[in-house]
């Protein structure tokens, strides 16, 4: 079993070196299976390609992009991983009640979304190429559980720790963007 060791406070003079459990990680060339240790610039060109479309409020935007730059500040504090994840999802909620206009807690506004059909399978980018009926929500369907129980353990107290930020945050994105890309009407709002 892994011995969990205590979050330390850094250093000053550590700062601004990367915190040491990024390095145990690497980059693969698909094409030539050539490997090569993670810097601080993948993380932040990885998480650079995740946006926001222009139509979404300015200020979920603004909100997603501190949860983008703890996901950078992630290569020094490992731990930011989970804080970047838990701003990305108090952002995804804010989005929601904003398009939703209901004030729900994050599960029942997740599922209000893919209810309204506000959230396709299609928009999600790490599975769209597999997705075949534009129309499928299979996978929309199961979002509210997980984002709600990944979002629960880090809210209500967790020692868990993963470098998963990017995907949280680019699933994030994508609900966002379509949120705001999809009209909602009025009498859309009004079904229960």
């Amino acid at each position: 079993m892994l011995e969990r060791k205590m979050e330390k406070f850094k250093e000053f003079e550590n700062i601004t070196k990367p915190d040491r459990r990024n390095l145990g990680f690497c980059k693969i060339n698909n094409e030539t299976g050539e490997t090569n240790p993670l810097e601080l610039k993948d993380i932040y060109n990885s998480i650079s390609s995740v946006q926001l479309a222009n139509r979404v409020p300015e200020q979920i935007i603004s909100q997603f992009n501190v949860a983008k730059n703890l996901t950078v500040y992630s290569w020094f504090s490992y731990s930011f991983h989970q804080i970047a994840e838990l701003k990305a999802y108090s952002t995804l909620e804010m989005a929601l009640r904003l398009k939703i206009k209901k004030d729900y807690g994050l599960k029942k506004l997740l599922q209000e979304a893919v209810r309204l059909d506000l959230i396709k399978d299609k928009g999600f980018s790490h599975i769209a190429d597999k997705i075949k009926d534009i129309d499928a929500t299979t996978y929309s369907k199961e979002l509210p559980k997980i984002i709600t129980d990944f979002r629960n353990k880090l809210a209500h107290g967790s020692t868990m720790l993963h470098p998963g930020a990017i995907l949280s945050l680019r699933i994030c994105a994508d609900i966002i963007n379509q949120l705001f890309n999809n009209k909602l009407s009025n009498n859309s709002i009004e079904r229960t």
